[in-house]
């Protein structure tokens, strides 16, 4: 007696895995030109920690070997932040090339989410938490899970939220980007890239402030890190609406805005760290503001309806 009936494909009851046998040459190396850039973000800031518990001052060692490059990326740090934006930048463009290629894929997709693990959640927060290790050794404060200081904790949590945070957007904007109804010119949360530039930007402003000497700056800028990463984290799960970049450069638009972008490019040149700063931040803003904005006009429309459907029912008792 059989229990189990035997099917006629029993061999096939289980389809073979398909195999990548061609990738996507171009769109592919962008892709790890932006995970490379995460990898080598990490390094720097495990060199940014080298006198910390090395021993070795960074004064010592020169971060680039460009006397330019060094006004701009003055510490292994900044090195660091530059290049978490660098891979930004690669990010955009193996999107763009593989649309103008009609190359996209599915591997292509899942070999970008990776590199954005690991260019944008994992390299921002390694450099927030080497930056502040080496800031609060002066005051005996470390940054652990176990730490007697609350702000210690506090910061080392922020990270903890921000990497999850990260994991999770970037699986949820996988799943729903496969959808056929998904609207691609908008992200549901901040991207990935997007929450990894203000950290970025702010490194790289706290130590421009610090090389001419604001100190106290670069200590507002030191407490208020772990709040902005936490938050930041937290934006990237959240349903929040950001236009994407590319979409908001498309087509004919009104004259002001090609004024702002003018205006954003001349900031950037005079300011470069400065202008990076505001950049990533108001990005960071406009999804909330814009979603206030439009709850704003919904609820002014609701109420001039209700309005005048009160104004409809008092003629009426006077007719009637």
């Amino acid at each position: 007696m059989t229990l189990i009936a035997k099917h006629p494909n029993a061999k096939g009851a289980h389809p073979r895995s398909k195999r990548v046998k061609t990738v996507s040459m171009l769109p592919s190396l962008f892709t790890l030109g932006n995970l490379l850039c995460g990898f080598a973000a990490i390094y720097f800031a495990m060199r940014a920690t080298f006198d910390v518990g090395a021993g070795v001052s960074s004064s010592q060692a020169l971060t680039l070997s460009s006397e330019r490059w060094e006004r701009l990326l003055p510490s292994f740090l900044s090195v660091g932040a530059g290049l978490v934006l660098l891979g930004m930048v690669f990010d955009m463009f193996d999107g763009v090339v593989a649309r103008m290629t009609k190359s996209t894929t599915s591997f292509g997709g899942q070999l970008d989410s990776m590199a954005d693990m690991v260019t944008s959640g994992v390299a921002p927060m390694t450099l927030m938490l080497a930056f502040m290790m080496k800031e609060l050794k002066a005051v005996d404060i470390s940054l652990s899970p176990l730490s007697e200081h609350f702000f210690g904790r506090f910061a080392w949590v922020s990270a903890v939220v921000f990497v999850a945070c990260a994991a999770v957007r970037l699986a949820r904007f996988n799943v729903e980007h496969a959808r056929t109804d998904h609207d691609h010119n908008v992200f549901r949360g901040l991207p990935s890239p997007g929450a990894a530039g203000v950290v970025a930007a702010l490194l790289i402003c706290v130590e421009q402030a610090q090389l001419v000497g604001m100190g106290l700056g670069g200590r507002l800028f030191l407490y208020a890190m772990p709040g902005v990463a936490l938050v930041a984290g937290l934006l990237m799960v959240s349903p929040i609406r950001y236009y994407k970049i590319g979409a908001l450069l498309r087509g004919r638009r009104p004259f002001g805005q090609l004024i702002i972008v003018i205006f954003l490019f001349a900031i950037f040149w005079v300011a470069k760290s400065v202008a990076l700063t505001v950049l990533a931040l108001g990005y960071t803003l406009s999804g909330p503001v814009m979603m206030l904005a439009r709850r704003s006009r919904a609820g002014g429309k609701t109420a001039r309806s209700g309005a005048g459907d009160l104004a409809i029912n008092d003629e009426t008792k006077q007719t009637g």
